[in-house]
Formats: C-alpha cells, structure tokens, sequence
C-alpha cells in the first residue's frame, strides 16, 4: 500500500503505510529503504528552486534555507537506511546511500566507515 500511495503521490499516506509495515515487522528492509527513498524523492523539487533562484541577497538567503531543508531530509533518511543496512549488512543500495548522505551533510567518521563497508562490499 506505501508503495501505490507513493506513486499516487500521497506522501502522507505512504510514510503511514511505511510505518505500519515497520511496527508490524521492524526487519522489513524493503521497507525502511522505501521510506529512505520517498524522503529523498523530495530532494529534487528543493534543488528545482535552488536552481531558479537569482543573485541578490534575498536569493542568498532563500537559497540557504533550500540547502538546510535539502541537509534535513538527508538526516531524516538516515535513520531508516542504518536500519535498513543493520538489518541486511550485504545492501550495497543503503550503504552507498549513506555514504553519500554523510558526503553530502560533512560527517567525515561515518563516511569513511561507510565508504570502507561499500568498498567491502564491492569486493565479494
């Protein structure tokens, strides 16, 4: 059901279902990935605006609050590719994701962590 409400675009109602299949099954990693990915889905219309945005100092400052939003939502995913990858340490898809996100927001420990997990994995 999260699925279909997500491509119906009723983000409110897929995050409930999400969340349901989580209580219900806290070792679901599809999921806590398919959470991770509705919240991340949100990321393009945030860089859509960044990119209309001008030079002024107004735009600076919008454009700011576009970057703190965008570095919210990678923190809101975070928790559910940790479980997601916690729960199937073999998935590349979260851990390359959280790689990523910790890049993206500077967490440097946990980027290498992940990065040398992604590496491990790519070996096998």
């Amino acid at each position: 059901l999260g699925v279909v409400a997500a491509e119906e675009k009723d983000i409110e109602s897929a995050k409930s279902y999400y969340d349901k299949a989580i209580k219900i099954d806290p070792t679901y990693t599809r999921a806590y990935m398919n959470m991770a990915a509705l919240i991340l889905d949100q990321e393009q219309g945030i860089i859509d605006q960044m990119n209309k945005l001008g030079t002024s100092a107004a735009d600076d400052k919008k454009y700011n609050e576009f970057k703190e939003s965008r570095t919210q939502l990678y923190k809101d995913a975070i928790p559910y590719l940790e479980n997601a990858f916690k729960n199937e340490p073999s998935n590349l898809s979260a851990a390359k994701t959280l790689m990523n996100i910790y890049s993206q927001i500077d967490d440097q420990p946990n980027f290498k962590l992940m990065k040398a997990k992604v590496e491990a994995l790519e070996e096998n």
